[in-house]
């Protein structure tokens, strides 16, 4: 009986759920909008968007109220042919104090790309939007809606009314699965009933909770989508032809924002942002907006040779598979091709050729990859601006996550990078940057902002910038550029032959130093990283005291392993010159590494903190005032860390 009254009850709030999907989905009945609205232009048009679109809010907003904007005297709109609108901004400019967050996020936007460079095509203003969904089209949706609500155009579409009795509808049918499950003749605890009585509960409250947060159009937004239809329509008969030349009056222009707003079709560019970029502002599947995962723009608007002009936009070339990987696979089929050709036939025949044909293919495109890799340099150094900003999802089903992009233009073509959180919050469209990059595998190796307002090439006064690439954790030692927590100089000191340094591991923090006969090696890790180089030196190693936290000596004493607070060390000595230092080689290198780790923490050198406890201030170790003063070193060379 539990069981029938459970399935019952869970067919009969589905039945008044889905009522109450449709009732609230169906447009309300209109009012009277005769005298009840002030004119063409006292409605903002964004709002004249999101009410003639039933609160599907799309990408005509934007440019509607940047036209809307330039009527109230905020923005400079000057014609420079037909259809073609050119933007600028507007010197003096009225008080911004009666502006909506909406209007104040636009005009920002537009101020920073077209203010200071002697204003900017209306397109590319406008497709702004489309180049940079997350940093500009996302906070403008979200004033926007939030703006229909206080202004009574949208209200929730389910009403606290109404979510109330399903809430307490949902839990009376994760009540009843808790007992049907439990009066089962072999369910044994209470874990299956409670699993079964979430899962019962959760799915109706996550639809619940769903459909209260989309919009739904008032009785007086009905009424102003339905005024601002018929307005914009009677208005804009001159606009639809490209051949017109129209004033840009603020009256004009007051009209024009409203039949974009209201989707009359006009022949000016840009009105509609997205087409040429192939991404449409508002048009997201439930997937991305939950991610947050936004489009890849095809093209995008860049200035940064004084000219504006379209700039193609490629993938981000970083991730992608090595070009040689190809050649295994190709040997693998060739292996195939043989072992097929000795089945009988027709097996014998066919088979071969065609598992040939595929070794053939796939080294071909080793080959072809590989010339194409080994053309580029190896390192490239320039200036450019940022033209776009989007963010990948990667990953699979079972472990995703986003990867923030940007593309920087260099006056020729464009970049696509994958960059840090924290970098991708620092940039902006139209920002100036210096970029370091290895164009062979597609990586940023250095991202600098520029000061605003800097040209491409010209000299930076003063200080320069820091490396965005920089806040990672230990890349920054001391207070200026940024520092290894280990020379070469110091290397060469205690091996007692030269060394350099020849290359830097960014993900783990370390260092590759190179000799005659002779390499050796530093990595830094935290959390779980470290945990699989600590765990077999705790039980094969030999205790090292005196080196950080903990420290082992392993590998015929050619490696050492320590530990600092949370983070985990590894110094390896490799080579044929290696068998020839002494073993405490490894432990005096790793000594001054620690060393400098523990003074970051707020530490003595050899190792106070408790094992397990996490030492310095949550998210990483910060920069210490004034920088460190490491006495004890393997003799600093000058300009090392000191």
């Amino acid at each position: 009986m539990v069981g029938v009254l459970a399935i019952a009850a869970a067919a009969g709030w589905l039945l008044v759920f889905f009522l109450a999907a449709v009732v609230t989905g169906l447009p309300p009945r209109e009012a009277d909008a005769g005298p009840a609205w002030p004119g063409v232009a006292g409605e903002r048009p964004a709002l004249v968007n999101l009410a003639v679109t039933r609160c599907r809010l799309n990408g005509a907003a934007y440019p509607a109220t940047i036209l809307d904007l330039a009527s109230r005297g905020y923005l400079v709109i000057t014609q420079r042919g037909p259809g073609e609108l050119w933007c600028d901004a507007a010197a003096p400019a009225p008080a911004e104090a009666s502006l909506t967050q909406s209007e104040r996020l636009v005009l920002a936007g537009v101020k920073k790309l077209a203010g200071g460079r002697g204003g900017a095509p209306f397109e590319a203003v406008a497709e702004s939007c489309a180049s940079d969904v997350r940093g500009t089209w996302d906070p403008f949706e979200r004033a926007v809606r939030s703006e229909g609500r206080q202004g009574g155009i949208t209200r929730a579409r389910l009403p606290g009314a109404v979510q109330a009795p399903l809430y307490a509808g949902a839990g009376a049918v994760g009540a009843l699965a808790f007992a049907a499950v439990g009066a089962l003749p072999h369910a044994d605890g209470v874990w299956a009933p409670l699993v079964v009585a979430f899962i019962a509960f959760i799915l109706p409250a996550t639809w619940v909770s769903g459909l209260g947060q989309k919009d739904r159009l008032t009785r007086h937004g009905s009424a102003m989508g339905a005024w601002a239809a018929r307005q914009a329509a009677d208005a804009t008969a001159v606009w639809r032809h490209p051949g017109a030349v129209p004033a840009t009056s603020p009256a004009e222009l007051s009209t024009l924002a409203l039949a974009v707003a209201a989707g009359t079709p006009v022949q000016v560019p840009g009105v509609s942002p997205g087409l040429a970029a192939r991404v449409r502002p508002g048009r997201r599947t439930a997937r991305s907006a939950q991610s947050g995962e936004s489009p890849r723009p095809a093209v995008a608007w860049s200035s940064v040779d004084g000219r504006w002009r379209l700039v193609r936009i490629g993938p981000v070339l970083s991730g992608r598979m090595h070009p040689a990987a190809w050649l295994p696979l190709a040997g693998l089929l060739g292996v195939l091709a043989f072992a097929a050709s000795l089945l009988p036939s027709p097996f014998g025949q066919v088979l071969p050729l065609l598992l040939a044909a595929g070794a053939a293919t796939a080294s071909v495109a080793a080959v072809r990859g590989l010339a194409v890799r080994l053309a580029k340099p190896a390192e490239a150094s320039f200036q450019g601006q940022v033209i776009a900003r989007w963010v990948e999802r990667r990953g699979n089903s079972d472990s995703d996550w986003d990867a923030p992009c940007v593309a920087v233009d260099d006056g020729e073509r464009s970049w696509s990078f994958e960059v840090s959180d924290a970098a991708f919050g620092k940039l902006a469209l139209g920002d100036t940057v210096t970029v370091r990059a290895a164009p062979r595998s597609g990586k940023l190796l250095s991202l600098v902002p520029l000061p605003e307002g800097t040209d491409r090439g010209a000299a930076v006064p003063g200080q320069p910038a820091a490396d965005l690439l920089a806040d990672q954790e230990f890349l920054r030692v001391t207070p200026g550029p940024p520092n290894p927590l280990l020379t070469a100089g110091e290397v060469a000191a205690a091996v007692g032959r030269p060394i350099e340094a020849t290359g830097f591991q960014l993900g783990m923090l370390g260092g590759i130093y190179r000799g005659a006969d002779l390499t050796v090696s530093l990595t830094v890790a935290r959390g779980a990283m470290g945990l699989l180089s600590s765990g077999p030196a705790r039980r094969w190693g030999r205790a090292l005291p005196g080196v950080g936290d903990e420290a082992w000596q392993m590998v015929r004493d050619q490696t050492v392993v320590f530990r600092v607070g949370s983070y985990t060390g590894k110094v390896t000595v490799s080579g044929a010159a290696a068998r020839g230092l002494t073993p405490d080689v490894p432990p005096r290198l790793a000594a001054v590494v620690a060393g400098r780790l523990a003074a970051l923490a707020g530490q003595p050198p050899g190792g106070t903190s408790p094992p397990g406890t996490s030492t310095g201030p949550p998210g990483g170790f910060r920069d210490p005032p004034g920088g460190l003063s490491m006495p004890g070193g393997l003799g600093d060379p000058p300009g090392a860390l000191s």
